[in-house]
């Protein structure tokens, strides 16, 4: 489950999801849902508090990563290696 997929916002300023996001016309926060969205078996609950955070939240679905963009953000984001306890937030 992706649970707080942009690490409440923290990281947004990453170097590999800020270039991404430029070639996309994107927002780092869009990369990382269009990202995460198209994980195997995984459940993303983005936060959105007004219609128009929704609607970028939703816009995450429009954008296509290529397999140069989905390699550079699992190097970046590497998956954990098992098992893993969530963060208090």
């Amino acid at each position: 489950m992706a649970y707080s997929p942009i690490e409440q916002g923290r990281i947004l300023r990453d170097r590999t999801l800020v270039s991404i996001a430029a070639r996309h016309g994107a927002t780092p926060a869009q990369i990382a849902l269009a990202w995460v969205l198209r994980q195997k078996d995984m459940m993303v609950t983005p936060k959105a508090t007004t219609e128009t955070h929704v609607r970028e939240n939703r816009a995450a679905l429009e954008f296509e990563l290529s397999q140069a963009d989905l390699a550079a953000l699992t190097r970046a984001f590497p998956p954990p290696r098992g098992a893993q306890p969530l963060e208090m937030l």
